[in-house]
């Protein structure tokens, strides 16, 4: 029993055992929320309320008048989705970069 050989392996595969385990009970967890939370969600459910995927217009004027309030004679120049500032800025950085790029031509 005092083999260190023996020893190593019944360590490994203790870890073996305990991150199966581990990975059971991740799967498992990962598994019951979304049905802990579709039934709370049945509950909880308000009658009139915003199904979540639309901003009423009511709000929408009412955070526009608010941010008028604040901003005083300020007006809003544009307005993007963030995913296409990303390519407008990668562009600018592939033409910046390709700008300093050493020409391939043959010299003569």
């Amino acid at each position: 029993m005092d083999d260190p050989i023996f020893l190593s392996i019944t360590i490994y595969g203790m870890a073996i055992v305990i991150s199966f385990l581990v990975a059971a009970l991740i799967k498992g967890i990962v598994v019951a929320l979304p049905l802990l939370r579709r039934s709370d969600g049945a509950q909880a459910a308000r009658p009139g309320a915003p199904d979540g995927t639309a901003v009423p217009p009511e709000h929408v004027a009412a955070i526009a008048a608010a941010v008028a309030a604040i901003a005083g004679p300020r007006h809003i120049i544009h307005i993007e989705d963030r995913g296409r500032a990303d390519t407008w800025s990668a562009e600018g950085r592939r033409i910046h970069q390709t700008s300093h790029a050493v020409a391939h031509t043959p010299r003569r």
